[in-house]
């Protein structure tokens, strides 16, 4: 590499997995055995979503088949930062001998981007590229890919369902119809991280005269896109084996654990290609078609939390008022009356008619005024017989926490290794100046040492024996 000793890019703490809205910063290390000439050096932050494949078609005559190629590319960002020089390409700077370090930053947007994921038939990837820009010689180049997670909580309450299916059929030999095979399978849950294990229950009935053997198997399904065509495929991942099922006989699983690798997550945000996961329970039977089901699954990126019920605020504003409403109730006062003051009592004598005449006048009777007899003021009844009410608490989440779960993500590499980072834009000629580690190994998260929750049943794992049961004695009996 000629003055050339160290160029490489440096995560800062040598992190290797983003996720939507952080950072992604470090820094260019150049390390030169003597001055060197150049524009400019610069780093880029590229994000892009590539799908490529081929179909073999023939032509219909004698010149024979063609190759037909379906491509198609999503970009998700391109950045750029100078890190020295400037953008304009006539001029030239020089980097003096020796050990620099130039720091970067970059941002990853919040939205709408895919977790990394390399395919047989296309990748989602995301790398940083520096390059320094010389005049009249071979640009330098080094590379370092990155993984990018979009997150999926798998304890949201859709993922939290299990899934169940049933299938049933008849075999068939000539006149001969033998009795039903039927299986029903169910998981306990939709949604797992890998690392974690799937509970699986079935049940498997088997009227033949056949022996048969159940089975479970964990599935990859790459879809890719392509000018409106799509290419699918399928990986095999774990398997689970059962007992077999004798002829005329009954069989089931009870919550057999299936174990998931370090898979990539479910991708169902992007348009040239989308992965799902699904578990294939079959019945193997010798001679025939076996009987199989799928139970359609998500992997996630946040692990599955065994934790209390959560109380949300509508809820726990439901039971407070219901609570507080059947408590004590405002004392009514009592109701209004009118109070009329009667006349005086009639003594039955009648004045005599010179009484009448002797007096200059008549006697008023007192008038009649209706004398209202106000209530209590109510602040005076409020206080003699009220009882404190209770004040309800101010309306705020309440959420019952789960166990501990304050450790950082763990990861592992992906279970399908490392893969090259050559691109298009890069240079195949052999003189070409690419430096930095051009393999990358995508990292997902990974549970270590996972405990499936324990399993549910209404029957007493213990049952109290009758012998253990005291008899009471008959009364005619002397104790």
């Amino acid at each position: 590499m000629g003055k050339l000793k160290c160029f490489e890019i440096i995560l800062a703490g040598n992190k290797s997995v983003f996720h939507p809205g952080e950072k992604v910063c470090g820094k260019v290390v150049v390390d030169l055995k003597g001055d060197m000439k150049m524009r400019s050096l610069r780093i880029f932050m590229r994000g892009v979503a590539k799908v490529h494949w081929t179909e073999s078609r023939s032509t219909g005559s004698r010149l024979g088949s063609y190759t037909e190629h379906y491509n198609a590319e999503v970009e998700y960002f391109f950045k750029r930062q100078v890190l020295f020089g400037g953008e304009v390409s006539e001029g030239r700077d020089t980097l003096t001998e020796g050990r620099h370090e130039f720091s970067f930053s970059f941002d990853l947007q919040m939205g709408g981007i895919a977790t990394s994921f390399e395919g047989k038939h296309g990748s989602i990837r995301y790398w940083l590229k520096a390059e320094m820009d010389k005049p009249w010689s071979f640009n330098h180049k080094t590379k370092k890919a990155f993984t990018v997670i979009s997150p999926i909580d798998i304890n949201k309450a859709e993922y939290q369902l299990c899934v169940e299916s049933s299938i049933e059929k008849t075999l068939c030999c000539w006149m001969c119809t033998s009795g039903p095979i039927s299986m029903t399978a169910r998981s306990d849950r939709r949604g797992y991280c890998p690392g974690e294990s799937i509970a699986i229950s079935a049940e498997f009935e088997n009227h033949s005269s056949r022996t048969m053997i159940p089975m479970a198997t964990l599935y990859q399904t790459q879809a890719f896109f392509s000018n409106g065509k799509s290419r699918v495929r399928r990986t095999k991942f774990t398997v689970l084996t059962g007992l077999p099922v004798a002829p005329q006989s009954h069989g089931s699983w009870d919550s057999q654990l299936l174990k998931i690798p370090a898979v990539s997550p479910s991708i169902i945000n992007c348009c040239v290609m989308k992965v799902d996961y699904y578990i294939k329970v079959a019945l193997h039977i010798p001679g025939a078609y076996n009987l199989t089901l799928h139970l359609p699954i998500v992997i996630g990126t946040v692990p599955f939390r065994q934790g209390p019920t959560r109380y949300t605020s509508t809820r726990f504003f439901n039971e407070t008022f219901t609570d507080y409403q059947n408590r004590t109730t405002l004392p009514v006062p009592p109701p209004y009356r009118e109070t009329i003051t009667p006349p005086p009592p009639f003594d039955g004598k009648l004045p005599h008619f010179t009484d009448y005449q002797n007096r200059t006048t008549l006697p008023v009777p007192p008038p009649y005024r209706e004398t209202i007899t106000p209530p209590p003021p109510f602040d005076e009844l409020w206080s003699q017989n009220r009882t404190t009410l209770p004040v309800p608490p101010p309306y705020r989440e309440t959420i019952t926490p789960p166990p501990p779960f304050d450790d950082p993500p763990t990861y592992h590499e992906s279970v399908g290794g490392a893969v090259r980072l050559d691109d298009e834009d890069d240079d195949d000629d052999e003189n070409t100046c690419n430096m930095g580690d051009l393999t990358y190994t995508p990292m997902y998260n990974y549970v270590y040492n996972y405990r499936p929750p324990p399993t549910y049943t209404e029957e007493d794992p213990h049952p109290i024996s009758l012998c253990d049961v005291p008899r009471r004695l008959p009364r005619n009996i002397d104790r």
